[in-house]
């Protein structure tokens, strides 16, 4: 039986591919919808797995600007000023409705996977 960090683990692998798949897409207007979607899913997987394992240290940690200065404290993540801007992106995801905002955080996206890949490898030891 898998622990909940071990499933956050290969959930979160499974949405990274789904989003690099995404990214290899022609950008349309319907393939940046898509891949802002899946955004959205991977970045809260990618939080709450920080959160799963910065909670051991630190029981009373609460939001998750506190989560990523702690993730990033624990060496989880070595750029926490990029993971707040990808929390402002997530934010602002329901206004996608703006073309222009919804170019911009596409952009952006293309940036996360690398930082995705990085929690990824440093969350490995934690999962024994």
């Amino acid at each position: 039986m898998l622990t909940k960090l071990q499933a956050q683990y290969h959930d979160l692998e499974k949405a990274l591919k789904k989003l690099n798949e995404a990214l290899k897409q022609p950008e349309t207007e319907l393939n940046r919808d898509a891949t802002i979607q899946r955004f959205e899913f991977t970045f809260e997987m990618s939080w709450k797995i920080m959160q799963s394992i910065a909670k051991t240290n630190k029981p009373k940690l609460y939001g998750v600007k506190a989560i990523i200065r702690e993730a990033a404290a624990l060496g989880l993540i070595s750029q926490p000023e990029a993971w707040l801007d990808f929390l402002e992106d997530r934010n602002l995801t329901v206004h996608t409705y703006k073309e222009e905002l919804a170019k911009q955080i596409y952009a952006n996206v293309k940036k996360f996977p690398k930082f995705v890949e990085e929690l990824l490898i440093q969350t490995k030891s934690h999962l024994e």
